[in-house]
């Protein structure tokens, strides 16, 4: 535990609403979670588990049961408290600047000062590398670029949580790894909270302080504190026995 408790979350259960929820019953059923400030949560687990509706009830986009609280305060809506980054390069606006992008939410929330404004943006722009393309418009960045610029936008607002679904799936490796490296670096120097989906174990040892695996059934499986120290590659000591564990575990619930 490296913090406070931020985020906890009692018996959350996600039922179908149609014609479906006969046959597969609950997305989720009855997850029990607890995050602490500063944490870096990576999720894994088979398609259709329910990753995704996990973190968008977290989110405030998905009706539920249960309980989820973030600092005591039950979620019953989208907020700036917890932003969503998603894998899509099309989340920017496309008439938009870079900057304007970044400075468009902060806007909405009341921010009107146009120097505080500027700063702001600029600040986190400079953090993902973004600073020179401040004054270029989405179709002129590559899928990475567009991530960066997401991520200063999600950052920019201050969030107690940033909420990642497979930001950087649709990315080539060399643009995936550096992105894993920068997004690392500013967890640290922020102590921002992420709670990040990915289908790549790698990628969660990597990045993650703790790895959640959730399985068919909408359960958290397996829920491990992740010991090796950063920065993580493949030769780190330790690094086969942890990615073995978690290969393993996914093994046997596509095997189920």
């Amino acid at each position: 535990m490296t913090g406070r408790p931020i985020l906890e979350i009692k018996n959350l259960v996600k039922q179908f609403h149609d014609e479906m929820a006969a046959e597969q019953g609950n997305i989720l059923d009855g997850v029990d979670f607890t995050m602490y400030s500063g944490e870096f949560v990576c999720i894994l687990g088979p398609s259709g588990c329910g990753k995704s509706t996990f973190l968008r009830c977290i989110g405030g986009f998905e009706s539920y049961e249960g309980t989820i609280l973030v600092n005591g305060q039950k979620v019953e809506r989208p907020g700036t408290d917890r932003i969503m980054v998603f894998q899509e390069f099309g989340q920017l606006l496309p008439w938009k600047s870079v900057e304007k992008n970044v400075q468009y939410p902060l806007k909405v929330r009341g921010l009107r000062d146009k120097a505080k404004l500027q700063e702001i943006s600029d600040t986190y722009l400079e953090k993902v590398d973004m600073l020179a393309y401040k004054k270029f418009y989405p179709h002129q960045l590559s899928g990475g670029m567009k991530q960066r610029t997401a991520i200063a936008r999600a950052l920019a607002l201050s969030p107690e949580i940033v909420l990642m679904d497979e930001p950087f799936a649709s990315l080539d490796a060399m643009s995936r790894n550096n992105l894993q490296s920068e997004l690392y670096k500013i967890h640290q120097r922020e102590n921002v909270s992420v709670i990040f989906i990915t289908h790549n174990i790698q990628e969660a040892i990597c990045l993650g302080t703790r790895i959640l695996v959730m399985s068919k059934d909408g359960k958290i499986k397996m829920d491990i504190r992740n010991p090796l120290v950063k920065p993580v590659t493949p030769a780190s000591p330790n690094y086969g026995e942890m990615w073995d564990k978690l290969h393993s575990a996914l093994y046997e619930m596509t095997e189920e």
